[in-house]
Formats: structure tokens, C-alpha cells, sequence
């Protein structure tokens, strides 16, 4: 709880900052105009936000998902989340090179690190890595809550962020109706998508002074498909009892690229010659022919392969 609150107020004081950061600089390097040219003026700029891809959006292959703004360094906060597929349950947070680098601004003590040794200094950017990083989706909201709630109690005596809470809630409220519900959920901080699936991204104008404006685009990585097979562990005997088929391994391996693929999502199914017989997953313990399909799901794709097992 305690690190939760701490994050909390050391985010939003780097928000707060972002936002003052061009104002200090702006009145650093000009000079300031005499009261009677002074003229009052407030200007609302629309930010333009919409997401690109770039490269083969296939599983394995090198793409980029980037935010694209205009004004190019207007502020925001993105969201990437997996809604099908391999994909699902997977969040990532996307956060604007202006906010990032203020966040590794912030210094703590190493002995917060999960590797206090370490030779790079440790920063507030890393502390939200460490703590977000694979973890369940519900840290991250329990702490953009957290945000909220101190922008919201504070924007009465500072009203510049009030558009960066709106911003902030707008992302809370894409993850919540586009996470499934149920799905086992892991959240990172500004990593790419890479399993398989349907996604969902967007991304929240935070800049104060301009008009909450959000970009929302769905896109798929397909599975991988080219030098993707499948064949059998063994080649069985023409017949041979359930004794004998203890001995073989009679599964099938999955191919890419010429190396065996751990842990692929292979899936054999039996079926008894007849023309009552059903599918099954397990392996016969009768007499009798049987069809095996081997099939792959997930990340990777490609034909079926089927052989007949005879067991006497």
C-alpha cells in the first residue's frame, strides 16, 4: 500500500511537471514583454493522434506500433491491449518521450531496486517497470487510481490539470471495456505487442490548453506461416498393440525455421474407423484403426498432417 501511494504521488508530480516544464523554459529564454504590450490570449490547438505500424505484422517478424502526434511533441498516454488469441489479457502502456524522460529524471535510492548493485542509477521509470512489469493488469489500475484521485483533489489549486485527469481516466476506461473479462492479464510498460491476436490500442491527448482528443485503432499480428511445418516424433509400425504403442511417441513436433519449437500449441485427435465414431483427444485403449490429426494453434500456423494407427 505503501509503495502503491508513493508511485502515486511521484507520478503525479512528474505529469505536473511535464506540464510546467515548456512554460519555465518559454519564460527562461524570452524576455519579458512590458505591461503596455501585454496582451492576454488563449489559444485550445487541436492535437492530431493516430497509431502506425511498421513492418510485417506476423508473429516473429520485426514491426514497431508507434504514436504519432501533431503537434509532434504534444503529450499523451497510449494503451495497447490483446483481446484475441495468443494475445489476450496482454496490456502494455505507452507513455510520450517527454513524460518518459521526465520520469527518469526523478532519482531513488538503489536500495529500491530489485538489484541494488546495479551500475545505472535508478529513476521513477524504472521503479514503475520493476513493479508493473508481467504483473496482473489490476496493479497498473490500482495505481493510475491512485493518480487520479491526487489530480482530482488537486486540480482545484492547480485547474491545468484537469485535462490530464480526464486524460487519465479516458485510458482506465479503455482498458476496462476492452480487457476481457475473466482473461489471465500482464501488464508492461512501454514494450511492443509480439504473441499472436486481435488488439486493441488508443491514445490520449494529455497536453493542457488543447482538446482532449484520443486515437483508437484495432490491428492483428497473424500467426507465423512460412517455414512453419509440422511432422510426426516417430513413424509407427503397421500394426501394434497398446503394449507396444507405450514404447513410441507417437506425438508430433512443431518446425520453424528448421528448430523444434518448445512448448507449441500441438493437438492430436483420434477417430475409430465407423461411421458412429467420435473425435477424441486421448489416445485409443481399444482395439480397432484409427485416423490421427495432428493440428497447431497459437502463434504458429500450417497444414494438418494425418497417418492411420492400427492397434490389434
Amino acid at each position: 500500500m505503501k509503495a502503491k501511494r508513493l508511485l502515486s504521488l511521484l507520478l503525479t508530480a512528474a505529469l505536473m511537471l511535464s506540464m510546467v516544464t515548456p512554460v519555465l523554459a518559454a519564460s527562461a529564454e524570452t524576455e519579458l514583454p512590458r505591461v503596455s504590450q501585454t496582451r492576454l490570449e488563449e489559444t485550445n490547438e487541436v492535437v492530431s493522434i493516430r497509431l502506425q505500424a511498421a513492418g510485417k505484422l506476423v508473429y516473429g517478424s520485426p514491426f514497431e506500433l508507434s504514436v504519432v502526434t501533431r503537434p509532434a511533441d504534444a503529450q499523451y498516454i497510449g494503451v495497447v491491449l490483446g483481446v484475441k488469441g495468443e494475445a489476450k489479457g496482454y496490456v502494455t502502456l505507452v507513455l510520450s518521450d517527454k513524460l518518459r524522460t521526465l520520469l527518469k529524471m526523478i532519482p531513488l535510492p538503489r536500495k529500491m531496486s530489485k538489484t541494488p548493485d546495479q551500475v545505472e542509477e535508478f529513476n521513477v521509470y524504472a521503479y514503475v517497470k520493476q513493479l508493473i512489469d508481467g504483473n496482473d493488469v489490476s496493479v497498473l489500475l490500482g495505481v493510475a487510481d491512485e493518480v487520479v484521485k491526487v489530480m482530482d483533489t488537486l486540480k482545484f489549486y492547480i485547474p491545468t490539470l484537469k485535462d490530464m485527469s480526464m486524460g487519465l481516466k479516458l485510458s482506465l476506461e479503455l482498458i476496462r471495456r476492452y480487457l476481457p473479462e475473466g482473461a489471465f492479464s500482464r501488464i508492461y510498460l512501454d514494450e511492443q505487442p509480439v504473441d499472436s491476436g486481435s488488439y486493441v490500442a488508443g491514445a490520449v491527448a494529455l497536453e493542457s490548453g488543447d482538446l482532449n482528443t484520443a486515437g483508437v485503432a484495432m490491428f492483428k499480428i497473424k500467426p507465423k506461416t512460412e517455414g512453419v511445418r509440422l511432422y510426426w516424433a516417430e513413424d509407427l509400425p503397421a500394426g501394434m498393440t497398446l503394449a507396444e504403442a507405450e514404447a513410441h511417441n507417437v506425438g508430433a513436433l512443431l518446425e520453424s525455421d528448421g528448430m523444434v519449437v518448445d512448448n507449441a500449441k500441438v493437438t492430436c485427435t483420434y477417430k475409430k474407423k465407423g461411421l458412429f465414431s467420435s473425435k477424441s483427444t486421448e489416445f485409443p485403449t481399444q482395439p480397432g484403426i484409427y485416423t490421427q490429426t495432428a493440428t497447431v494453434s497459437g502463434n504458429y500456423s500450417c497444414e494438418k498432417i494425418t497417418r492411420t494407427i492400427v492397434i490389434n
